[in-house]
């Protein structure tokens, strides 16, 4: 990718620019998941400052017809608490917690233990 990321970019359209991607995306998935097991559900949007190589990520969810923020992340997963996590600096697009499950399962060719349920 040359130049910035663009606006409607999501972790799935950067997953080959990205520094170390398995890690970023297991850390995103992991930081959604505890956020849908409280609130019943969890999207991401990437910050758009960058190149994608680590770019920061918010995490949301819905309640109603209105999105709260759960958090703003740097790419080592740690929170982020600066201007930087101002509206305009996230992308307009975003992935849900399964969405980015299943992207992740596919690209470690994840695979169920025999025997259990997935």
């Amino acid at each position: 990718m040359i130049g910035n990321i663009t606006p409607y970019s999501t972790v799935a359209s950067v997953w080959e620019t990205l520094k170390n991607p398995r890690e970023y995306v297991a850390g995103v998935r992991h930081k959604m998941m505890n956020c849908a097991k409280q609130h019943g559900n969890a999207e991401v949007k990437i910050g758009v400052t960058g190149r994608g190589y680590q770019p920061c990520y918010r995490i949301t969810y819905k309640v109603g017809d209105s999105e709260r923020i759960y958090g703003s992340y740097w790419d080592n997963h740690q929170p982020l608490e600066r201007e930087d996590a101002l509206n305009q600096n996230w992308a307009t697009a975003s992935m849900a917690a399964d969405e980015v499950d299943n992207f992740l399962k596919e690209k470690i060719n994840w695979q169920a233990p025999k025997g259990k349920a997935k």
